[in-house]
């Protein structure tokens, strides 16, 4: 019962929050009569995005085909990759520094790279987002997986658990909240790189359409498609949030 009133305070707290932002985003733009080339009242935001939902659904509609796939696959990949070698320690200790060191090229030399051998297309945004999202998920995993307390090894080695015992009793459970987490922060982080690499080149997506009415100064547009996009991001935060807590419920969060 006190759970459930903190939670619902929270939820007020973060609405009125949510409000008051808009407000005062709103208000000092009527009140000082701010170009909208300068910036866009929420209102105006609001009713662009009634006047042209259709359009705005399906662009991003296109990117959330990037977006999903690549997350899902690039988190796949990550994990089973650390789970076939966290027990090899000089594989495992030398993937993780050329993992580091892929993971700092810059996302538009990687778009520059795919484009010229696969093209613009969807599938080369769902690869990028693959591999942005490989690489946090396979060093948090591994990381995860070869740290474990010494005493808790050798008393299961007392008992002679097996090696997959070990695994399934308590690298697993030991490992799967942090591992949980950095797939739910991936969430931002491919909504984020899908929309980014369409920037650099691409068909269609909310990306491609924020650039071309940026291009012809329809700023109105513009903001439209970030609200979506931001929608989009909570909506698909929240969800994995919601599995993740019901995955790891002895997890206090």
């Amino acid at each position: 019962m006190k759970q459930a009133i903190k939670q619902q305070k929270h939820t007020i707290i973060s609405a009125l929050s949510i409000i008051l932002f808009f407000v005062l985003w709103e208000l000092p733009l009527h009140i000082f009569h701010v170009s909208e080339t300068i910036l866009v009242k929420p209102s105006d935001i609001v009713s662009t995005i009634s006047n042209n939902l259709d359009i705005l659904t399906k662009e991003m509609t296109y990117t959330i085909g990037e977006i999903i796939p690549g997350w899902a696959v690039g988190n796949l990949l990550g994990l089973i990759l650390a789970l076939l070698v966290y027990r090899k320690k000089k594989i495992s200790n030398s993937l993780i520094n050329t993992s580091i060191l892929i993971n700092s090229i810059p996302l538009i030399a990687l778009t520059a790279i795919l484009g010229g051998i696969i093209g613009n297309n969807q599938i080369q945004k769902v690869v990028i987002v693959s591999l942005v999202i490989f690489f946090p998920t396979f060093i948090s995993s591994l990381h995860e997986l070869t740290t474990i307390q010494q005493e808790h090894h050798d008393l299961l080695l007392s008992y002679s658990a097996t090696q997959r015992q070990i695994l399934n009793k308590v690298l697993l459970p030991k490992s799967l909240p942090t591992i949980l987490n950095t797939i739910k922060v991936n969430t931002i982080l491919a909504v984020f790189t899908a929309v980014t690499s369409e920037f650099f080149g691409g068909y269609a997506g909310i990306g491609v359409f924020i650039l071309s009415k940026r291009g012809l100064y329809n700023l109105k547009l513009v903001w439209a498609a970030i609200i979506f996009v931001t929608i989009f991001g909570t909506i698909f935060y929240s969800f994995v949030n919601f599995i993740q807590k019901k995955t790891v419920r002895w997890q206090k969060t």
